[in-house]
Protein backbone atom coordinates (compact mmCIF):
# COMPACT_ATOMS: atom_id res chain seq x y z
CA UNK A 1 0.00 0.00 0.00
CA UNK A 2 1.38 3.32 -1.44
CA UNK A 3 1.39 5.68 2.17
CA UNK A 4 0.76 9.20 2.16
CA UNK A 5 4.31 10.97 2.22
CA UNK A 6 3.74 12.86 4.83
CA UNK A 7 3.09 9.43 6.74
CA UNK A 8 6.33 7.93 4.99
CA UNK A 9 8.76 8.62 8.27
CA UNK A 10 6.58 7.13 10.45
CA UNK A 11 5.56 3.97 8.75
CA UNK A 12 9.49 4.00 7.44
CA UNK A 13 9.59 3.60 11.44
CA UNK A 14 7.57 0.64 12.05
CA UNK A 15 10.20 -1.75 10.00
CA UNK A 16 12.63 -0.56 12.33
CA UNK A 17 10.31 -1.32 15.25
CA UNK A 18 9.71 -5.23 13.41
CA UNK A 19 13.03 -5.09 13.34
CA UNK A 20 13.31 -4.51 17.05
CA UNK A 21 11.19 -7.06 18.00
CA UNK A 22 12.61 -9.70 16.06
CA UNK A 23 15.35 -9.27 18.02
CA UNK A 24 13.78 -8.86 21.10
CA UNK A 25 12.46 -12.47 20.12
CA UNK A 26 15.52 -14.22 19.38
CA UNK A 27 17.35 -12.80 22.19
CA UNK A 28 14.55 -13.85 24.68
CA UNK A 29 16.20 -17.84 25.99
CA UNK A 30 19.15 -15.59 27.34
CA UNK A 31 17.57 -12.26 28.35
CA UNK A 32 19.75 -10.21 30.61
CA UNK A 33 20.10 -6.83 32.18
CA UNK A 34 22.55 -5.48 29.62
CA UNK A 35 19.90 -7.11 26.86
CA UNK A 36 17.41 -4.84 29.10
CA UNK A 37 19.58 -1.98 28.90
CA UNK A 38 20.26 -2.17 25.18
CA UNK A 39 16.61 -2.20 24.67
CA UNK A 40 16.01 0.64 26.54
CA UNK A 41 18.23 2.59 24.99
CA UNK A 42 16.54 1.88 21.62
CA UNK A 43 12.92 2.44 23.07
CA UNK A 44 14.06 5.98 24.05
CA UNK A 45 15.53 6.75 20.71
CA UNK A 46 13.67 4.98 18.00
CA UNK A 47 10.19 4.45 19.83
CA UNK A 48 9.31 7.48 22.62
CA UNK A 49 10.16 9.69 19.32
CA UNK A 50 7.72 7.94 17.65
CA UNK A 51 4.95 7.90 20.02
CA UNK A 52 5.46 11.50 20.80
CA UNK A 53 4.59 12.66 17.26
CA UNK A 54 1.84 10.56 17.43
CA UNK A 55 0.23 11.27 20.60
CA UNK A 56 1.37 15.37 19.98
CA UNK A 57 0.00 15.64 16.55
CA UNK A 58 -2.44 12.56 15.54
CA UNK A 59 -4.54 11.26 17.81
CA UNK A 60 -5.69 14.75 19.30
CA UNK A 61 -6.50 15.49 15.18
CA UNK A 62 -8.23 11.97 15.19
CA UNK A 63 -9.91 12.49 18.65
CA UNK A 64 -11.67 15.74 16.56
CA UNK A 65 -12.60 13.87 13.48
CA UNK A 66 -14.73 11.97 15.79
CA UNK A 67 -12.35 8.53 15.66
CA UNK A 68 -11.25 8.30 19.62
CA UNK A 69 -11.44 4.69 19.62
CA UNK A 70 -8.40 4.68 17.41
CA UNK A 71 -6.99 7.20 19.69
CA UNK A 72 -7.78 5.25 23.14
CA UNK A 73 -6.63 2.10 21.13
CA UNK A 74 -2.95 3.77 20.71
CA UNK A 75 -2.78 5.36 24.08
CA UNK A 76 -3.33 1.52 25.46
CA UNK A 77 -0.82 -0.18 23.23
CA UNK A 78 2.11 2.96 23.62
CA UNK A 79 1.47 2.32 28.18
CA UNK A 80 1.36 -1.16 27.20
CA UNK A 81 5.12 -1.15 25.55
CA UNK A 82 6.05 1.53 27.95
CA UNK A 83 5.55 -0.56 31.13
CA UNK A 84 6.78 -3.62 29.45
CA UNK A 85 10.29 -2.27 28.55
CA UNK A 86 10.74 -0.87 31.76
CA UNK A 87 10.26 -4.17 33.38
CA UNK A 88 12.10 -6.19 30.33
CA UNK A 89 15.20 -3.43 31.15
CA UNK A 90 15.33 -4.80 34.50
CA UNK A 91 15.98 -7.92 33.00
CA UNK A 92 12.46 -9.47 33.10
CA UNK A 93 12.75 -12.03 29.78
CA UNK A 94 8.52 -12.70 29.96
CA UNK A 95 8.66 -9.22 29.90
CA UNK A 96 10.98 -8.84 26.80
CA UNK A 97 8.76 -11.33 25.61
CA UNK A 98 5.75 -9.20 25.93
CA UNK A 99 6.94 -6.14 24.77
CA UNK A 100 8.16 -7.90 21.21
CA UNK A 101 4.82 -9.45 20.74
CA UNK A 102 2.84 -6.31 21.34
CA UNK A 103 5.21 -4.38 19.59
CA UNK A 104 4.59 -6.36 16.41
CA UNK A 105 1.11 -6.46 16.81
CA UNK A 106 0.90 -2.33 17.64
CA UNK A 107 2.71 -2.02 14.18
CA UNK A 108 0.16 -4.12 12.45
CA UNK A 109 -2.65 -2.06 13.68
CA UNK A 110 -1.20 1.37 12.84
CA UNK A 111 -0.51 0.29 9.39
CA UNK A 112 -3.95 -1.71 9.08
CA UNK A 113 -6.36 0.86 10.93
CA UNK A 114 -4.58 4.01 12.27
CA UNK A 115 -2.62 5.13 8.81
CA UNK A 116 -5.18 4.58 6.74
CA UNK A 117 -7.62 6.23 8.87
CA UNK A 118 -5.42 9.63 9.58
CA UNK A 119 -4.80 9.43 5.47
CA UNK A 120 -8.90 9.62 5.23
CA UNK A 121 -9.70 11.94 7.79
CA UNK A 122 -6.72 14.35 8.89
CA UNK A 123 -6.27 17.97 7.26
CA UNK A 124 -3.15 18.33 5.19
CA UNK A 125 -1.73 20.86 7.68
CA UNK A 126 -1.82 17.92 10.16
CA UNK A 127 0.08 15.89 7.84
CA UNK A 128 2.36 18.38 7.17
CA UNK A 129 3.20 18.93 10.50
CA UNK A 130 3.89 14.75 11.14
CA UNK A 131 6.34 15.41 8.41
CA UNK A 132 8.37 17.88 9.87
CA UNK A 133 8.41 15.83 13.20
CA UNK A 134 9.00 12.45 11.91
CA UNK A 135 12.70 11.43 10.30
CA UNK A 136 13.64 9.76 6.96
CA UNK A 137 11.75 10.44 3.82
CA UNK A 138 8.52 11.97 5.22
CA UNK A 139 9.12 15.90 4.98
CA UNK A 140 6.90 17.72 2.62
CA UNK A 141 9.58 18.65 0.29
CA UNK A 142 10.18 15.00 -0.69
Amino acid sequence: MKRDRRLRGLSSEHHHALVLARAVERQIDAWSTSDGARLRDRFDRQLEPHFFAEEQVLLPALRAAGRPDLCERVERDHARLRRAVTRASAGDASAARAFGAELAEHVRFEERDLFPACEALLAGEILDEVARRAPGESSPES
